[in-house]
């Protein structure tokens, strides 16, 4: 009977070892994507101040009077850090042939986990409003072939007059091998059409990542235009951020990687990702999808999406009800 409990134990100490080591060699993965895909952004021209490390909305602490407070100032000052309201800019970009590539997907998440609360809507990419870098009027998408990334959430800060704590563009054509990785999306697709080859039909669908590339880039077909496209966009999101709470993705976790790490930058440290992994799932147990609404116009025969400085304000207000809570948004508004 010893004999057989000690083979049990070696057997069961073999076992825990294992499981050490490789989720050991999990966690060393998942840190060295975070630091090959991390690209700070670099600071405003015009503004002496750095964004890639603090983020706008991120709590000050006062300083501590003796030891006795300092202990408990500190934790409450990590608590509020690990559960504060944070934004996110996700772009892709879609390059084709020798093209630089335009960001013709631009969704913006506020999320807060204390108010379980995330909200997100999608920037039609024919927006009219003042580019970052050079002032001047064009179409919203057109930034990041003037400027990057940065000149991109610049240009997005300014169009929403809100600060932005944290981007991550993402290479369209390196997304399919996510969704992939991920084994695939199903979304409830609310028009049937056909678009590069592929036929998608009305309801419940499952995608693959070829077929979710094309399900979210078709436009012209669709009866809601380039908001029907942002919708579809939105779904596949929300699947995706669904699937990251999910445990079993753990176990594809090297392959979702390495897809990361070839189509993916972002200003999110390692540190970031994992205090979103921890503290902010609750904050994706109510999404709150949103509409800008404005009119088309035609500007020396170029079509712009125009979005009034009304429209701006409640966008802002819904923004800020998230990230403030309800009270700061309406005074913010009354102000």
């Amino acid at each position: 009977m010893k004999k057989i409990m000690r083979i049990v134990l070696v057997v069961l100490g073999i076992g825990v070892i294992g499981t050490s080591v490789y989720f050991y060699q999990l966690y060393k993965n998942v840190e060295q994507t975070a630091h090959a895909i991390f690209e700070p952004l670099p600071p405003a021209p015009d503004a002496g101040q750095d964004k890639t490390k603090q983020p706008p909305s991120a709590p000050q602490s006062s300083p501590a009077a003796g030891t006795a407070q300092t202990i408990p100032n500190a934790q409450k000052t990590q608590e509020a850090e690990e559960n504060k309201a944070v934004s996110i800019l996700v772009f892709g970009v879609d390059k084709r042939g020798t093209d630089a590539g335009r960001s013709d997907t631009i969704i913006y998440l506020a999320s807060n986990p204390t108010l379980k609360q995330t909200l997100m809507f999608s920037i039609p990419r024919d927006t009219r409003t003042q580019m970052a870098d050079s002032g001047k009027q064009d179409k919203i998408n057109h930034a990041y072939a003037f400027g990057g990334m940065s000149a991109t959430v610049r240009t997005v800060e300014a169009f929403l007059n809100t600060p932005i704590d944290y981007y991550v563009k993402v290479d369209m054509e390196g997304f399919l091998n996510i969704i992939d990785s991920l084994g695939g999306v199903v979304v409830d697709n609310a028009h049937a059409f056909s678009y590069e080859g592929y036929r998608f039909e009305k309801g419940k669908i499952a995608l693959d990542g070829k077929k979710a590339l094309a399900y979210a880039r078709m436009r012209h077909d669709d009866p809601e235009g380039d908001f029907g496209r942002n919708k579809r966009q939105q779904l596949i999101l929300q699947q995706l951020m669904g699937k990251a709470k999910e445990i079993s993705t753990v176990n594809k976790l090297d392959k979702v990687l390495a897809d990361i790490g070839a189509s993916v930058k972002t200003n999110l440290t390692f540190d970031d990702m994992k205090n979103l992994m921890f503290h902010y799932k609750s904050g994706l147990d109510q999404i709150n999808v949103l509409r800008i609404n404005g009119q088309g116009e035609m500007i020396n025969g170029i079509y712009f999406y125009a979005v009034s400085n009304e429209e701006r304000s409640r966008i802002k207000s819904q923004i800020d009800q998230v990230l403030h809570g309800a009270a700061a948004a309406k005074q913010a508004q009354n102000s």
